[in-house]
């Protein structure tokens, strides 16, 4: 599965390294959201994949979170305000409990077509016979 994985980033440009410890990354998705905030969520969800994946970052410092935000144009001083305040906290609060409403409760998740949810990592097999399905469902008889 490793191997696989690591093809699959390799193809989209994407180096990751083993972690040996699980982070809480509760205050990256803060971050995150300062960012959706000020224009800025997918160069920050980008930078934060990488600075995690690629071992350049500790997405539950604030200092990393703020250098990285700095990366992609965001206000340093704002952004550790928030982040440290928990600015963001009610709006990570809601998307969770929307989240398990829908059965969601690990990530990565992922929803497809308003009807199919896979929730964890899989093999890129099953989320193809989603998709088969999902083609199927919607090819008329």
């Amino acid at each position: 599965m490793r191997s696989r994985l690591d093809t699959i980033a390799e193809e989209v440009g994407l180096v990751m390294r083993q972690r040996d410890v699980i982070i809480n990354s509760r205050k990256a998705l803060g971050a995150a959201e300062f960012a959706r905030e000020h224009g800025k969520f997918e160069e920050m969800h980008r930078a934060l994949f990488k600075a995690h994946w690629e071992g350049t970052g500790m997405l539950e410092v604030v200092d990393d979170l703020v250098r990285i935000g700095m990366e992609v144009g965001l206000d340093p001083v704002e952004l550790r305000s928030a982040v440290e305040l928990g600015r963001f906290e009610g709006t990570l609060d809601d998307s969770r409990r929307q989240a398990e409403s829908v059965g969601i409760n690990a990530i990565p998740a992922h929803i497809f077509g308003q009807r199919y949810l896979v929730v964890g990592a899989h093999p890129y097999e099953n989320f193809k016979q989603v998709l088969d399905r999902l083609r199927e469902d919607e090819t008329p008889s």
